[in-house]
């Protein structure tokens, strides 16, 4: 549901900043369904007055004796070669003119509040289907011009467009989202289908979430940033990348904050920049650790570099005996030999 975002205390606050880091996606966004509205509206006024005109044309140059006889717009349509609209396409048109001219300035779209005990997947999938109705719309007009608008298949173009149903263009040009949410409802895993394209989400959480719950969903191709700071959210807005961020309504020592950038390198320690983790609780004999110490574990091995040991008694053995530098000898090569060498092949 929308969210009324003039609120200046609690998570309210944090929902402003976060809509003006994303602004230069909101503006394109909303550039692009406006330029198409306006587009369209053009295109309808132009063929009806072209109708109209041809039409009288057409009145004229056949004469008296064709009144009551010959439809001049349908004579004019045939012999002048117009692109006829039927009243079908025309209705279809007016309706994607109207979904767009309503998208085009509506900005309460993104920004969605989880109730407490709701289901943060199902808000999601629930406000993308809704924001879809811009693509479903533009598919419609395409269709109606063609000719090919079948009201049994397309006419749910005109009402929702789930995500799943986007094709690649649509999830480049996709709106982002600020959705939120208590700690409770925080299960982000379950976001994992919307992160393709160029798509932005942003979580704002009422309260103390565990240390580290995007951790999960840290893949190479995605942005993932944990903060408090809504400037952080201006590498998540430009990132040619699909990502999601958690903005924390306030600075606490017992949550990560951390950012991973695909841009930043080849391999996770290169693109995964840890700026806090909290301290590991300490789990008496016998009890079970928290299940969130995973997600802390995860972070930690994702962001451990490589150590630049090679393996025992390679590289110094085999500059020793060959006479030349580690470097100049494959990696492949030196494991090669290492187990040569652990192996006793002689059988003594």
């Amino acid at each position: 549901m929308p969210s009324d975002t003039s609120s200046g205390n609690g998570v309210g606050g944090v929902v402003a900043p976060a809509l003006e880091a994303l602004a230069a996606r909101l503006d394109a966004f909303h550039s692009a369904v406006a330029t198409a509205e306006e587009e369209l509206r053009s295109f309808v006024a132009h063929r009806r007055g072209a109708s109209e005109y041809r039409a009288e044309q057409a009145l004229v140059e056949l004469g008296p004796f064709a009144v009551g006889k010959i439809a001049p717009d349908r004579f004019a349509s045939i012999l002048l070669d117009l692109e006829e609209l039927t009243g079908e396409a025309e209705q279809v048109l007016d309706r994607a003119e109207y979904i767009l001219s309503a998208f085009a300035t509506e900005r309460d779209m993104h920004v969605v509040t989880v109730e407490p005990g709701g289901d943060l997947r199902d808000a999601v999938r629930e406000a993308f289907t809704q924001m879809g109705q811009v693509f479903g719309a533009a598919r419609a007009v395409e269709l109606a011009r063609a000719g090919l608008f079948d009201p049994d298949q397309h006419n749910r173009f005109l009402s929702a467009l789930p995500f799943r149903k986007w094709n690649r263009a649509e999830r480049q040009l996709a709106p982002p989202l600020v959705v939120e949410l208590d700690p409770d409802d925080l299960l982000p895993t379950g976001l994992g289908e919307f992160l393709d394209g160029q798509v932005k989400i942003v979580l704002v959480v009422r309260g103390m979430t565990t240390p580290a719950p995007l951790a999960r969903l840290i893949t190479p191709g995605t942005y993932v940033v944990q903060t408090a700071d809504p400037a952080d959210l201006t590498g998540l807005a430009v990132s040619p990348h699909p990502g999601i961020a958690l903005l924390f309504d306030q600075e606490r020592s017992e949550q990560a904050r951390f950012l991973h950038d695909p841009e930043a390198g080849a391999s996770p320690w290169e693109r995964l920049t840890i700026r806090h983790l909290p301290d590991r609780p300490e789990v008496g004999r016998g009890r079970r650790p928290p299940r969130w110490l995973e997600e802390l574990e995860h972070l930690e091995m994702l962001a451990r570099r490589p150590s630049t040991d090679t393996l025992p008694g390679t590289a110094s053995a085999l500059a020793g005996e060959a006479g030349t530098a580690p470097a100049q000898t494959a990696p492949v090569d030196q494991l090669a030999a290492w187990l040569l060498s652990q192996t006793n092949v002689g059988g003594g």
